[in-house]
């Protein structure tokens, strides 16, 4: 893979998308310094296929993404599905969001392809992998409009002329915000087993699944609900060639449940709040995955850790609708 962009791949995406910007209830606009500004839910309705095409471009089109059911109760929500080729470069190297471009409450968070150029973050440097290519995409979960300083800031950390930035963005209370934080299955596992000291370099494949949270106006109880749906609804299944003795014992480690502690069965709007509305202030052990399978093809056994919270899942998702 060493001659792939992930983000030639994506500026494709997000160029296709933007001819069909009206379809999509998206809005495009330029910055100061001629950067693309992709706004899915801002300042915008965004659509369901806004919110596929957030993912698989974050993916550096090395995933796909699809939609489908979680039961919950006696009641059904929307789920979003997503099969992963080339997992560290997909999502350690590009979907994962871990570049900080800004501070205080609700600190835009930056993910996507142009941290694999960039390098300003603790996982895009683990995946052994640089990419190459003069445009970018990167993607941010705000609640502002990119500023130009911001827009200059990618241009010049990825090393491209500024109008060959593309940043996509939308807050976490809107169907893109909902839909792409759920999506981040594979990737909240890959990143774990970083902090693990697993050999990432081992994962052939991911697949995942998760609700997608009814939107919330209010951006901290939707980003209470969003993660509610990783750390207590997540389930994603790995393809590993490796040992059966370090699957085994990174799986037994890796999941919320474990290290939880009195955190365990907090919905994480409470978590959240407790870390300053700050997600760079919210320990890594808190985003942690529910509920995760390995399968070691070398040895065809299967190893299972964590679980699914779905009272957790009722009160943070439902509410009173639960009862």
């Amino acid at each position: 893979m060493d001659n792939y962009s992930v983000n030639r791949a994506a500026v494709a995406m997000i160029r296709e998308t933007i001819e069909r910007a009206e379809a999509l209830s998206i809005r495009v606009a330029k910055s100061a310094c001629g950067a693309t500004l992709v706004d899915m839910g801002l300042e915008c309705p965004g659509s369901w296929e806004a919110a596929r095409v957030f993912v698989e471009a974050g993916l550096g089109g090395l995933g796909r993404a699809a939609f489908g059911k979680f039961a919950l109760g006696a009641r059904t929500l929307p789920s979003i599905e997503v099969w992963v080729d080339h997992p560290v470069l997909a999502t350690v190297a590009s979907q994962a969001g871990d570049w900080k471009l800004g501070d205080g409450e609700f600190a835009p968070i930056g993910s996507g392809p142009a941290r694999a150029i960039a390098h300003k973050d603790q996982w895009s440097t683990r995946a052994n992998y640089t990419d190459r290519a003069d445009a970018v995409v990167i993607q941010l979960q705000t609640t502002r409009t990119p500023s130009d300083e911001v827009c200059r800031y990618v241009a010049e950390a990825c090393q491209v002329r500024p109008e060959n930035v593309y940043v996509v963005y939308a807050p976490t209370g809107c169907i893109v915000g909902s839909v792409q934080v759920a999506s981040r299955t594979v990737e909240q596992v890959m990143v774990k087993l970083l902090v693990h000291e697993y050999d990432i370099h081992t994962i052939r494949y991911g697949w995942g699944v998760a609700p997608v949270a009814p939107i919330s106006p209010d951006e901290g109880e939707a980003m209470g609900r969003v993660n509610d749906c990783l750390i207590y609804g997540g389930t994603t299944m790995l393809y590993a060639d490796g040992d059966d003795g370090a699957i085994e014992a990174a799986v037994a480690r890796l999941c919320f449940d474990v290290h939880a502690g009195d955190l365990w069965g907090l919905p994480f709007a409470r978590i959240f709040e407790k870390f300053g509305r700050n997600w760079f202030q919210v320990p890594h052990l808190v985003d942690s995955p529910a509920h995760v399978l390995i399968n070691n093809l070398r040895s065809g056994r299967t190893f299972v850790g964590g679980q699914i919270n779905f009272d957790v899942l009722q009160r943070s998702l439902l509410g009173a609708a639960a009862a």
